[in-house]
């Protein structure tokens, strides 16, 4: 995008004389959002070139003026309560990223909203790029813009994103998803990598590493996939469907033969993946491969068996096989997963 590009050459000015006009960035704050969606952002942007450049002994470089906006220029109320007062109304900036935050009732910010998405619409028709966090995506989801283009949002509520946009290309196991200067983020502690992201694209990595010292970041945080939680959609009012998401969850150990398990159910095993694809979003094998991964994170998490034996409780002869298929879905081998997660789960058992 324009702007993108204009910050990048931007900062290779900077470089030379410390002298900038720093680009807006207006953060758009709406009632039921969360409030570190939007104080979190507005303290990344507003002290980049500011910590960093005084730790060094050097003058403060502010490249960004934030703002934080609402509809109408009034204050709102965030879930936690907190009030916050706007700098202005969104017809009264010129942003040059907008950001919107993640949101806890968003079937109400939608339904209540035609205004904020209006102005999303119109903004990023002249150039202007949008940031969503976590749930926030689905309200820029709502502006239309993101059909046909890649997003992410937090794991949580991949199936509602998928059943309210189905012409979005969801990527629920990315952290981060950048497609034409529309930037989607995972969960809601995921605005420091979002924005530090943007800071590359703005001001390129030099700047962003600095950030990413100063709060912490980690740059190679990339997937959320090993925090995510599967969970089947049941909210389809298929009850055959219901039945045997059941059947897969309470016997994932035991051998499956799908064409018999279609035949309990009067119909073929195509007809049953075409259902089954249908209400659920993927097929019968791929539903109970990923409840065998469940299980066998909560034994990881909970205990000290080795993976082989996780491999066979969970129904896998072939542990070499349910490796790469753990791999796959968390992003982390089974002793990277137990060294991230286990000591810090409230299932786990003390050694003896």
């Amino acid at each position: 995008m324009n702007s993108v590009t204009n910050g990048t050459k931007q900062a290779n000015s900077v470089m030379q004389t410390k002298v900038v006009t720093p680009l807006n960035i207006a953060i758009l704050a709406l009632n039921d959002s969360v409030a570190t969606t939007i104080t979190g952002p507005m303290d990344v942007f507003s002290m980049t070139g500011v910590l960093y450049e005084s730790l060094q002994g050097r003058s403060p470089v502010p490249y960004f003026n934030v703002q934080i906006v609402t509809t109408d220029g009034n204050p709102v109320r965030c879930h936690n309560s907190l009030l916050i007062t706007p700098h202005c109304s969104i017809d009264a900036c010129r942003p040059d990223l907008i950001i919107i935050p993640g949101i806890m009732n968003i079937d109400v910010t939608l339904s209540s909203n035609d205004e904020v998405i209006t102005w999303l619409r119109e903004m990023y028709g002249v150039g202007c790029p949008v940031m969503a966090v976590c749930s926030g995506s689905m309200l820029l989801a709502a502006t239309g813009l993101l059909d046909g283009r890649t997003a992410t949002t937090h794991w949580a509520i991949e199936n509602e994103f998928r059943k309210s946009f189905p012409q979005v290309m969801l990527k629920p196991e990315q952290l981060i998803t950048d497609e034409d200067g529309l930037v989607c983020s995972g969960g809601y502690d995921s605005f420091l990598d979002v924005s530090i992201h943007m800071i590359g694209k703005f001001l390129g990595p030099t700047v962003a590493l600095e950030c990413s010292k100063i709060f912490l970041g980690s740059p190679g945080r990339h997937s959320q996939a090993p925090y995510a939680i599967f969970s089947g959609a049941r909210d389809h009012g298929d009850q055959q469907i219901l039945q045997i998401q059941e059947r897969l969850e309470n016997q994932f150990s035991e051998a499956f033969d799908f064409s018999e398990l279609a035949r309990e159910y009067g119909m073929s095993r195509r007809t049953l993946e075409r259902h089954f694809k249908k209400a659920t979003g993927i097929t019968p094998l791929a539903y109970l491969q990923r409840v065998r991964v469940e299980s066998a994170k909560a034994l990881l998490e909970s205990g000290n068996a080795s993976f082989d034996e996780i491999s066979y409780k969970v129904g896998y002869m072939d542990n070499s096989f349910f490796r790469k298929l753990f791999i796959k879905c968390t992003s982390l081998r089974p002793k990277e997963y137990r060294d991230m997660f286990a000591m810090h789960s409230p299932h786990r058992q003390e050694l003896q």
